[in-house]
C-alpha cells in the first residue's frame, strides 16, 4: 500500500486531500499564533488567554484529521528493515492485514470518540479556561478523523481487488468492434 499517487482519485481521495489540507491550515495557524503569543508574552508581557488552549486542541485536529490524506499519500514513518525481504505475495497480504487491522481499529475509535462526544454534548461539558470552550468539539475531532482514516483503508481495500474480466467489444462505442488501422 505504497498509496503515491500524485493527484486524489475518486471522491474519498478529494475527501482526503481536503482534510489534508486543513491540517496545513491549522499548522499554519498554530505558527502564527504561538508566534503572537510569545511576542506578546516576552516583548510587551502582556500573554493572550486563548493561544494555548487554542493550540492544544488544533494539536489533537492535527493529530487525526489529516492522518487519511496522510495513508493515501504513503508519507507515514515505515520501518521496513524486515518488510523488504518478504516475497511480494506475502508483502501483498499484509498489506490486506494491515488494513483490515486499521479498519478494525477505527471502527474502535469512531465508537469510542462518538460516545465520549455525545457524553460531553449531554452534560455540556467545558473547560474550566476564560474560554470555556465545549469539549465536544475536541471529542468530535476522534470519530472525524478515524472515519476519513477508515474511508482511506476501505479505498486502498477496493483498489486491491481485481478487475473482472472484460468480454470481446465491451467498452467500445454502441457495442461495435474498434476499428484496426491497415499498416502498409
Amino acid at each position: 500500500m505504497s498509496g503515491t499517487e500524485s493527484k486524489p482519485k475518486g471522491i474519498i481521495g478529494r475527501l482526503e486531500a481536503g482534510s489534508g489540507f486543513l491540517g496545513q491550515l491549522g499548522l499554519i495557524f498554530m505558527v502564527v499564533s504561538i508566534t503572537y503569543d510569545v511576542v506578546l508574552r516576552y516583548v510587551f508581557v502582556a500573554p493572550t488567554n486563548w493561544a494555548l488552549e487554542v493550540n492544544t486542541f488544533l494539536l489533537a485536529f492535527l493529530c487525526v484529521i489529516p492522518a487519511g490524506e496522510v495513508l493515501r499519500v504513503g508519507g507515514q514513518i515505515r520501518i521496513t528493515f524486515l518488510l523488504d525481504r518478504l516475497s511480494p505475495a506475502v508483502k501483498d497480504r499484509l498489506d490486506i492485514l494491515r488494513a483490515v487491522v486499521g479498519l478494525f481499529f477505527c471502527g474502535i475509535m469512531i465508537w469510542k470518540g462518538a460516545d465520549m462526544a455525545w457524553t460531553a454534548w449531554q452534560h455540556n461539558d467545558r473547560m474550566s479556561t476564560s474560554l470555556g470552550t465545549p469539549m465536544v468539539i475536541p471529542y468530535l475531532f476522534l470519530p472525524v478523523g478515524f472515519c476519513l482514516l477508515a474511508l482511506q483503508y476501505v479505498a486502498l481495500l477496493a483498489a486491491r481487488r481485481p478487475k473482472p474480466p472484460r468480454l470481446p467489444g465491451e467498452g467500445t462505442s454502441l457495442g461495435k468492434p474498434p476499428e484496426v488501422e491497415q499498416q502498409i
